[in-house]
Protein backbone atom coordinates (compact mmCIF):
# COMPACT_ATOMS: atom_id res chain seq x y z
CA UNK A 1 0.00 0.00 0.00
CA UNK A 2 1.34 3.40 -0.75
CA UNK A 3 1.64 5.71 2.02
CA UNK A 4 2.74 9.42 1.90
CA UNK A 5 3.92 10.86 5.35
CA UNK A 6 1.83 14.10 5.09
CA UNK A 7 3.87 15.99 8.37
CA UNK A 8 5.62 15.08 11.37
CA UNK A 9 5.92 17.24 14.83
CA UNK A 10 6.93 17.26 18.04
CA UNK A 11 5.17 18.82 20.89
CA UNK A 12 5.23 19.10 24.54
CA UNK A 13 2.45 20.21 26.82
CA UNK A 14 2.02 20.26 30.49
CA UNK A 15 -0.94 18.58 30.87
CA UNK A 16 -1.95 15.47 28.59
CA UNK A 17 -5.20 14.96 27.02
CA UNK A 18 -6.76 11.45 27.28
CA UNK A 19 -9.04 10.97 24.42
CA UNK A 20 -11.78 9.45 26.77
CA UNK A 21 -12.55 12.91 28.87
CA UNK A 22 -15.44 10.57 30.91
CA UNK A 23 -15.67 6.92 31.05
CA UNK A 24 -17.51 5.19 28.37
CA UNK A 25 -19.37 3.53 31.40
CA UNK A 26 -20.97 6.27 31.82
CA UNK A 27 -21.66 7.31 27.79
CA UNK A 28 -20.30 4.84 25.27
CA UNK A 29 -23.50 2.42 25.43
CA UNK A 30 -25.88 5.50 25.36
CA UNK A 31 -28.47 5.26 23.08
CA UNK A 32 -30.84 7.54 24.05
CA UNK A 33 -30.09 10.27 21.25
CA UNK A 34 -33.26 11.38 19.33
CA UNK A 35 -32.47 10.07 15.99
CA UNK A 36 -35.54 11.47 14.36
CA UNK A 37 -33.46 14.57 13.16
CA UNK A 38 -30.66 12.81 11.99
CA UNK A 39 -32.37 10.04 9.75
CA UNK A 40 -36.44 10.49 9.58
CA UNK A 41 -36.55 12.84 6.70
CA UNK A 42 -33.87 11.83 4.46
CA UNK A 43 -33.95 10.45 1.33
CA UNK A 44 -30.51 8.73 0.88
CA UNK A 45 -31.18 4.99 0.91
CA UNK A 46 -27.51 4.55 2.06
CA UNK A 47 -27.54 7.15 4.55
CA UNK A 48 -30.58 5.95 5.91
CA UNK A 49 -29.33 1.51 5.73
CA UNK A 50 -26.27 3.13 7.37
CA UNK A 51 -27.45 4.66 10.58
CA UNK A 52 -29.77 1.87 11.06
CA UNK A 53 -26.40 -0.39 11.91
CA UNK A 54 -25.46 -2.31 15.34
CA UNK A 55 -21.71 -1.00 14.85
CA UNK A 56 -20.69 -3.92 17.44
CA UNK A 57 -22.44 -6.29 14.94
CA UNK A 58 -20.78 -4.46 11.81
CA UNK A 59 -17.50 -5.01 13.38
CA UNK A 60 -17.44 -8.65 14.49
CA UNK A 61 -17.43 -6.97 18.09
CA UNK A 62 -14.16 -5.58 17.45
CA UNK A 63 -12.71 -9.03 17.58
CA UNK A 64 -9.43 -8.40 15.15
CA UNK A 65 -8.49 -5.64 17.68
CA UNK A 66 -9.09 -7.93 20.50
CA UNK A 67 -7.24 -10.56 19.19
CA UNK A 68 -3.82 -8.50 17.76
CA UNK A 69 -3.86 -6.27 21.14
CA UNK A 70 -4.31 -8.81 23.59
CA UNK A 71 -7.81 -7.31 24.91
CA UNK A 72 -8.51 -9.66 27.92
CA UNK A 73 -11.28 -7.19 29.23
CA UNK A 74 -14.16 -5.13 27.96
CA UNK A 75 -15.91 -2.24 30.25
CA UNK A 76 -13.40 -2.12 32.69
CA UNK A 77 -9.48 -1.14 32.43
CA UNK A 78 -8.28 -3.47 35.15
CA UNK A 79 -10.57 -7.12 34.57
CA UNK A 80 -10.87 -9.40 31.93
CA UNK A 81 -14.79 -10.18 30.32
CA UNK A 82 -17.27 -8.60 29.14
CA UNK A 83 -17.82 -7.36 25.17
CA UNK A 84 -17.76 -4.01 23.48
CA UNK A 85 -20.77 -1.79 23.66
CA UNK A 86 -22.94 -0.68 20.83
CA UNK A 87 -23.98 3.52 20.33
CA UNK A 88 -26.66 4.37 17.91
CA UNK A 89 -27.12 6.98 15.81
CA UNK A 90 -27.71 10.24 17.75
CA UNK A 91 -25.92 9.12 20.79
CA UNK A 92 -24.64 12.26 23.11
CA UNK A 93 -21.10 11.49 22.49
CA UNK A 94 -20.54 11.59 18.98
CA UNK A 95 -24.05 11.96 17.60
CA UNK A 96 -23.39 12.05 14.01
CA UNK A 97 -21.87 8.55 14.13
CA UNK A 98 -22.73 4.91 15.58
CA UNK A 99 -20.24 3.28 17.41
CA UNK A 100 -18.67 0.14 19.13
CA UNK A 101 -16.68 1.51 21.91
CA UNK A 102 -15.60 0.77 26.07
CA UNK A 103 -12.45 0.75 28.18
CA UNK A 104 -10.45 -1.86 27.76
CA UNK A 105 -7.83 -4.16 29.68
CA UNK A 106 -4.43 -5.75 27.77
CA UNK A 107 -3.00 -8.58 28.97
CA UNK A 108 0.71 -8.18 29.84
CA UNK A 109 3.63 -10.86 29.39
CA UNK A 110 6.74 -11.47 31.66
CA UNK A 111 7.18 -10.01 34.98
CA UNK A 112 4.33 -7.96 34.12
CA UNK A 113 1.95 -10.44 33.74
CA UNK A 114 0.02 -9.62 36.25
CA UNK A 115 -0.64 -6.39 35.13
CA UNK A 116 -2.94 -4.94 32.97
CA UNK A 117 -2.95 -2.38 30.79
CA UNK A 118 -5.76 -0.38 31.06
CA UNK A 119 -7.18 2.19 28.34
CA UNK A 120 -10.05 3.10 26.25
CA UNK A 121 -10.78 2.31 22.51
CA UNK A 122 -13.56 4.09 20.51
CA UNK A 123 -14.48 2.43 16.82
CA UNK A 124 -17.34 4.87 14.79
CA UNK A 125 -18.64 4.85 11.77
CA UNK A 126 -19.86 7.62 10.71
CA UNK A 127 -22.37 7.69 7.68
CA UNK A 128 -23.30 10.82 5.48
CA UNK A 129 -25.69 11.89 2.48
CA UNK A 130 -22.68 12.75 0.37
CA UNK A 131 -19.14 12.43 -0.31
CA UNK A 132 -19.27 16.53 0.11
CA UNK A 133 -20.70 15.91 3.83
CA UNK A 134 -18.28 12.81 4.72
CA UNK A 135 -15.28 15.18 3.18
CA UNK A 136 -16.37 17.37 5.51
CA UNK A 137 -16.46 15.18 8.81
CA UNK A 138 -12.65 13.64 7.80
CA UNK A 139 -11.11 16.63 7.24
CA UNK A 140 -13.27 18.12 10.75
CA UNK A 141 -11.79 15.11 12.71
CA UNK A 142 -8.49 15.04 11.51
CA UNK A 143 -8.33 18.78 12.57
CA UNK A 144 -9.30 17.33 16.10
CA UNK A 145 -7.12 14.43 16.43
CA UNK A 146 -4.15 16.72 15.58
CA UNK A 147 -5.53 19.80 18.49
CA UNK A 148 -5.47 16.85 21.02
CA UNK A 149 -1.86 15.89 19.61
CA UNK A 150 -0.46 18.73 20.46
CA UNK A 151 -1.27 18.48 24.61
CA UNK A 152 1.14 15.37 24.24
CA UNK A 153 4.79 14.39 23.18
CA UNK A 154 6.03 13.11 20.52
CA UNK A 155 3.23 14.13 18.11
CA UNK A 156 2.60 12.51 14.67
CA UNK A 157 0.70 12.77 11.87
CA UNK A 158 0.79 10.23 8.90
CA UNK A 159 -1.49 10.19 5.47
CA UNK A 160 -2.76 6.93 3.95
CA UNK A 161 -4.32 6.26 0.99
CA UNK A 162 -5.79 2.59 -1.26
CA UNK A 163 -8.62 1.49 -0.41
CA UNK A 164 -9.82 4.93 0.83
CA UNK A 165 -10.09 7.77 -0.82
CA UNK A 166 -8.54 9.80 2.45
CA UNK A 167 -6.81 8.34 5.29
CA UNK A 168 -4.84 9.80 8.67
CA UNK A 169 -3.10 8.24 11.61
CA UNK A 170 -2.60 10.87 14.36
CA UNK A 171 -0.34 9.63 17.32
CA UNK A 172 1.02 10.64 20.34
CA UNK A 173 2.07 10.57 24.28
CA UNK A 174 -0.26 11.31 26.55
CA UNK A 175 -0.05 11.60 30.41
CA UNK A 176 1.82 9.01 32.35
CA UNK A 177 3.57 8.05 28.84
CA UNK A 178 0.58 6.21 27.81
CA UNK A 179 0.29 5.85 23.59
CA UNK A 180 -2.78 7.32 22.11
CA UNK A 181 -3.74 7.13 18.45
CA UNK A 182 -6.75 8.09 16.09
CA UNK A 183 -7.27 6.61 12.99
CA UNK A 184 -9.38 8.42 10.08
CA UNK A 185 -10.60 7.31 7.24
CA UNK A 186 -13.26 8.23 4.25
CA UNK A 187 -14.44 6.25 1.24
CA UNK A 188 -17.19 7.85 -0.72
CA UNK A 189 -19.77 9.07 1.80
CA UNK A 190 -19.09 7.55 4.66
CA UNK A 191 -16.10 7.97 7.39
CA UNK A 192 -14.10 5.26 9.81
CA UNK A 193 -12.86 6.88 13.01
CA UNK A 194 -10.56 5.00 15.65
CA UNK A 195 -9.82 6.91 19.05
CA UNK A 196 -7.54 4.54 21.16
CA UNK A 197 -5.52 5.20 24.37
CA UNK A 198 -3.89 2.42 26.88
CA UNK A 199 -1.20 2.18 29.29
CA UNK A 200 2.35 2.54 28.75
CA UNK A 201 4.44 -0.87 27.77
CA UNK A 202 6.12 -1.08 31.12
CA UNK A 203 8.98 -3.74 29.68
CA UNK A 204 9.78 -1.11 26.99
CA UNK A 205 10.52 1.16 28.67
CA UNK A 206 12.47 -0.77 31.67
CA UNK A 207 14.11 -3.47 29.71
CA UNK A 208 13.31 -2.94 26.14
CA UNK A 209 10.95 -6.16 25.56
CA UNK A 210 7.64 -5.79 25.48
CA UNK A 211 5.40 -6.85 27.42
CA UNK A 212 2.43 -6.32 25.39
CA UNK A 213 2.03 -8.25 22.23
CA UNK A 214 2.89 -5.34 20.04
CA UNK A 215 4.09 -2.01 19.82
CA UNK A 216 2.67 1.15 19.07
CA UNK A 217 4.36 1.75 15.49
CA UNK A 218 3.26 -2.11 15.23
CA UNK A 219 -0.05 -1.30 15.90
CA UNK A 220 -0.54 1.59 14.05
CA UNK A 221 0.69 -0.01 11.08
CA UNK A 222 -1.71 -2.95 11.43
CA UNK A 223 -4.70 -0.47 11.44
CA UNK A 224 -3.65 1.05 8.55
CA UNK A 225 -2.17 -2.42 6.42
CA UNK A 226 -4.49 -5.21 7.40
CA UNK A 227 -7.88 -3.64 9.78
CA UNK A 228 -8.77 -1.17 7.39
CA UNK A 229 -8.70 -2.45 4.75
CA UNK A 230 -11.20 -5.18 6.04
CA UNK A 231 -13.50 -3.09 7.71
CA UNK A 232 -13.24 -0.77 4.37
CA UNK A 233 -14.98 -4.26 2.17
CA UNK A 234 -17.04 -4.91 5.21
CA UNK A 235 -19.10 -2.10 4.88
CA UNK A 236 -19.08 -1.29 1.43
CA UNK A 237 -20.01 -4.74 0.50
CA UNK A 238 -23.20 -4.13 2.96
CA UNK A 239 -23.65 -0.81 1.42
CA UNK A 240 -24.04 -2.06 -2.20
CA UNK A 241 -27.05 -4.62 -0.68
CA UNK A 242 -28.94 -1.48 -0.84
CA UNK A 243 -27.17 0.53 -4.37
Amino acid sequence: MKRTILKTFAATGAAALLLSGCSLLDRGSDTSGDTSGDNGGSDNAVYNEMTSWDACETLSNLQPITDYMGIEGYGSSTSAGGEPSAAEIGNTWDPESIGCNDLISIAAAGEYASTMGGGEIKVKIVPTESEEQATAAYEDRVGAAESASASGTDAQTEEFGDPWDQGTVVSWIGGAESPNVEVIARDGQWVFHIQLNYGADFGLRNEGTPAYQFTSDELNQWFVDTYLPEVNQTVNDRIAEVQ
